[in-house]
């Protein structure tokens, strides 16, 4: 397999993850499952969702939320080799291993939420669930932050500048609006994590900017 293939496999696995990540959302977007759940929700709203089995939508879409994990995985591996690797690169990898895997815990405790609910769980003990889930949800966030800011400069440093500032502002936003307010701005700030994933998919396998030719000296 040539190259330039390959590469485009590679960037169709990013731009995959994040519609698969999309169309999970959407499949459970309107239900008032386990998953719409947040450590804001009132006890009478958590134990009006638990009193009741999870429908289909919600099995569906952790699905996709789970394939789309994987995907994105290859996606960041592959991104870290491509703009140069070396010990940054390593640092960008290691961080978005240890996002997909925060992420597929937040997943899990989301499935375990889904399964318990209509079996007469004590309140107390779902409450624990659904903030054990919000907590490590969110901790994926910073992680995301961390792999960008990992890439920046690796971007920026083979001439992506586009690549490189967006992935640096995106971590600096994820950053400020999760302090600020994590319920609703640091989740739209995640969101752009997967806006700059399919951008940098598409830059990455487009040929990069040419080298500057330093001139000969007599």
């Amino acid at each position: 397999m040539s190259l330039t293939i390959r590469d485009r496999w590679f960037a169709l696995c990013g731009i995959a993850s994040v519609v698969i990540e999309l169309g999970g959302a959407l499949v459970q977007m309107g239900s008032k499952d386990t998953h719409s759940l947040t450590w804001t929700s009132s006890t009478q709203s958590i134990a009006s969702v638990f009193s009741h089995h999870a429908t289909t939508s919600v099995w569906v879409g952790a699905y996709l939320e789970v394939i789309s994990m994987g995907l994105f995985l290859v996606f960041a591996l592959w991104a870290a080799r491509k703009l140069g690797g070396g010990l940054i690169g390593s640092i960008a990898s290691g961080f978005a291993v240890a996002t997909v895997a925060v992420t597929m815990v937040s997943l899990a405790l989301l499935d375990t939420e889904a399964y318990l609910a209509g079996h007469a769980l004590p309140v107390e003990t779902a409450r624990v669930l659904v903030t054990l889930n919000g907590a490590t949800y969110v901790t994926s966030w910073f992680l995301t932050a961390f792999f960008l800011l990992a890439v920046a400069p690796l971007a920026l440093a083979v001439g992506r500048t586009v690549v490189g500032w967006s992935a640096a502002g995106v971590a600096a936003l994820i950053f400020v609006a999760t302090a600020a307010d994590p319920g609703n701005l640091g989740q739209l700030a995640f969101t752009l994590s997967l806006v700059w994933t399919a951008v940098a998919s598409v830059a990455l396998v487009r040929r990069g900017p040419r080298a500057a030719v330093t001139p000969a000296v007599a």
